[in-house]
């Protein structure tokens, strides 16, 4: 009598699980790819350029990118490190359009911070901003010249 209890509701749970795993068609998986591929389309690629002419456009170390989306819903959308190559330009892939705001912090010789508001479009020529940086001066050993110092000011006399 026990067995028969037990097994009628087990019984009941298989056929519905059954049932339920039977729901999903191919079309409603067909269905999500494609908006996954829709959402792709939408997005667009964004360039940061590095300007290093005053440095004899020496490439730039690494740069840290953080992109937050304006209306407060994405915080930290991109966070990443990029490293460019001889061209100083870093290229964020799959961006979708909006308004963003940008941080870009670049990392080792030519340390420089920059903090702008950002307006990625479907048109890549508008997709694009230049970043001027500074002037660092490599210290090379055995080309410092340091001048002769004037002492006579400490000289103890009696």
């Amino acid at each position: 009598m026990l067995v028969i209890r037990t097994l009628f509701p087990a019984l009941l749970l298989s056929v519905s699980l059954f049932s339920y795993a039977g729901n999903e068609t191919p079309a409603s998986k067909e269905k999500s790819s494609s908006s996954a591929i829709t959402s792709k389309a939408a997005a667009t690629h964004y360039t940061f350029r590095l300007d290093n002419t005053v440095n004899k456009n020496n490439t730039v170390d690494s740069v840290l990118v953080i992109l937050d989306k304006f209306d407060h819903s994405g915080a930290g959308f991109v966070k990443k490190v990029f490293y460019p190559g001889a061209d100083n330009q870093v290229v964020i892939e799959d961006l979708p359009a909006g308004k963003y705001y940008a941080e870009i912090y670049v990392l080792g010789i030519y340390k420089k911070h920059f903090s702008t508001i950002i307006y990625t479009d479907k048109s890549a020529k508008k997709n694009k901003v230049n970043l001027q940086l500074d002037y660092k001066d490599v210290y090379v050993p055995g080309n410092a010249n340091i001048p002769a110092e004037d002492t006579t000011m400490f000289t103890y006399t009696r």
